[in-house]
């Protein structure tokens, strides 16, 4: 058929395509990356506030589209963080100099005491966390509708399930539910639905504002659940 044969994994957009993201090797080409962007000739010759300006526009390029795709293993996040501190405070991948600060100080909010570097774990959450937004804002673009044909639907919306599907997917929904943030709640507990005329808002599994944790009624009314003939029903089924 003249057509081009290759093989797994291959490269698109930069991005690549049939890897499992879960093992480190994965990552190496983005960590090579990264050691030659910060070699040691830049860290001889900066100041100390030109390596922090460098370190934080590494982070602001680099790895941002790794990032916004795929879930870094913890090796490499703690790899990573290595390399970076190591840069910051005038070291090397040989040899090291002394910190003067922990990195989780420096990686603090300046209003915190720190120095607002970016930290990694919760930077590739937060870019991960943005599909969960498109997902919800974005329901009649194509790339949405085959998300619901694959995985299925709640109403009008993505059927949101752990462990179900592709690695990507596997990642979206762990972030979605708190990504092993310290805070589980940190992306739900953050958004709001506006009701409007109820077609979009499933009145059994959507949290409705309480005092303290929302409420889902569907756990917190089992029974009456149960009996329901209708589990996806909307506010506006209920109400019409």
């Amino acid at each position: 058929m003249r057509c081009r044969h290759g093989s797994l994994p291959f490269l698109y957009l930069g991005l690549p395509i049939g890897g499992d993201s879960r093992r480190l090797n994965f990552w190496y080409p983005l960590v090579d990356r990264i050691r030659k962007r910060l070699s040691g000739w830049k860290c001889k010759n900066l100041s100390f506030g030109g390596r922090l300006i460098l370190l934080k526009s590494v982070l602001s390029s680099i790895p941002v589209y790794f990032l916004s795709f795929f879930k870094a293993p913890a090796g490499i996040i703690s790899s990573l963080d290595s390399i970076f501190c190591k840069f910051f405070w005038g070291g090397s991948e040989d040899s090291r100099k002394l910190s003067w600060i922990k990195w989780e100080t420096v990686c603090s909010r300046r209003e915190c005491g720190g120095l607002g570097v970016k930290r990694l774990k919760e930077f590739n959450c937060a870019l991960l966390g943005k599909w969960i937004w498109r997902v919800l804002e974005e329901k009649d673009r194509l790339w949405c509708l085959v998300i619901k044909a694959r995985y299925g639907q709640e109403g009008e919306r993505v059927r949101f399930a752990e462990g179900v599907g592709s690695t990507w997917w596997r990642s979206v929904n762990h972030v979605r539910s708190g990504g092993g943030m310290v805070d589980n709640r940190w992306l739900l507990d953050n958004m709001v639905r506006k009701i409007g005329d109820g077609r979009g808002t499933l009145f059994w599994k959507d949290p409705w504002l309480a005092e303290g944790e929302p409420v889902i009624l569907e756990r917190s009314f089992s029974r009456l659940f149960e009996l329901a003939e209708n589990k996806l029903a909307t506010v506006y089924d209920m109400f019409d």
